[in-house]
């Protein structure tokens, strides 16, 4: 990681990609963040040498299309390689689901503040999304947050399947972080440089929605420790998002060009909002976010609503500093009542 690959070298990390299953488990002990991270080393390393050359576009024709058309695969066989192994040493009691919770439960968006993190296997992908995805640009197609994805996607799957015991003992373990991600996300607010509300994202890689349970029960665990201060927001694609409490979660259900029949999906509080993918936006949806990589920012073609922290010419892209907190307001719900 770091070091720029030859034409030979990226030509191999492509071959590999293409080739790429799912291999036998994995032997994991505790540390589980740090054991993956060595035994894994070596296909996260390919996958972050894949993610870039996936970015590459005309400085490695050809092998760039190559990378973007496969790497959400190996993402997700990553993913679920990694998730498949840590259930088999769960069930050998070589490891305990205490093991899982290996640092902090919740992350952070450079963009957006608290949020926590997800597997792209939880994901029901659009055509467009598929290598668009942002998880495969810069740091979150690094080991430390591949690895985190697949912890907290495994906790919440351990969740979902659990009898009351399972999930009350889940929970007992998830009240100090959600404290910490409370505190956090309060103190952001108050150095936001102007009047907002606190809020965590739910998810800033992958689906919680996938896990609608504990979704729920992990929302409602937040509104309790922040006496209702702290709101959860959640982007999704979804289908089960209606699934999601809307008393207890601020939902953005999002569009693109491919995925224009999942308007079915949307619940009646939420926000539709779109990913626009070639920067090609419209007035159908709240909001547009343009296509943004690291080193490239998509001008708008069409009409609509644009993010200003995806604006080719925003220099500080983030929602604090455009003082925008558009996404985060609830929206009107016209409840048809009779004249």
């Amino acid at each position: 990681m770091g070091r720029k690959l030859t034409i030979d070298e990226h030509t191999a990390v492509l071959a590999w990609a293409e080739g790429f299953k799912a291999m036998p488990p994995l032997d994991i002990l505790p540390p589980v963040g740090e054991s993956i991270r060595r035994a894994a080393r070596r296909e996260l390393d390919l996958y972050w040498n894949l993610a870039n050359l996936s970015r590459a576009g005309e400085r490695r024709p050809g092998l760039s299309s190559g990378a973007y058309k496969a790497v959400f695969r190996v993402r997700v066989t990553l993913e679920r390689w990694l998730a498949a192994s840590l259930r088999e040493q769960l069930e050998r009691g070589r490891i305990e689901i205490e093991d899982l919770f290996d640092g902090n439960f919740f992350g952070c968006s450079i963009k957006q503040g608290g949020s926590l993190r997800m597997p792209l296997a939880s994901c029901a992908p659009t055509a467009d999304c598929q290598g668009a995805c942002y998880a495969h640009d810069g740091m979150d197609a690094g080991r430390n947050p591949v690895v985190k994805g697949v912890l907290n996607g495994v906790i919440a799957a351990q969740f979902e399947a659990g009898n009351e015991a399972a999930r009350d003992y889940i929970f007992k373990l998830l009240k100090p972080h959600v404290r910490r991600a409370v505190r956090a996300a309060e103190a952001e607010a108050d150095s936001a440089g102007f009047a907002r509300r606190a809020r965590i994202r739910f998810s800033h890689v992958g689906e919680v929605a996938a896990f609608p349970d504990f979704a729920n029960n992990l929302a409602a665990l937040v509104r309790d420790e922040s006496k209702g201060e702290v709101d959860c927001v959640v982007y999704t694609r979804h289908p089960n998002a209606k699934l999601l409490d809307p008393e207890l979660f601020l939902v953005l259900f999002s569009l693109d060009e491919s995925s224009e029949d999942r308007r079915r999906f949307v619940p009646p509080t939420a926000r539709i909002v779109r990913s626009a993918f070639g920067g090609r936006i419209t007035d159908s949806v709240d909001v547009n976010f343009l296509e943004h990589h690291r080193w490239e920012h998509i001008k708008p073609i069409g009409t609509g609503k644009v993010c200003p922290a995806t604006a080719p010419d925003t220099k500080d892209r983030t929602c604090d500093g455009c003082k925008c907190d558009f996404c985060f307001t609830p929206k009107l719900v016209t409840l048809g009542l009779p004249h």
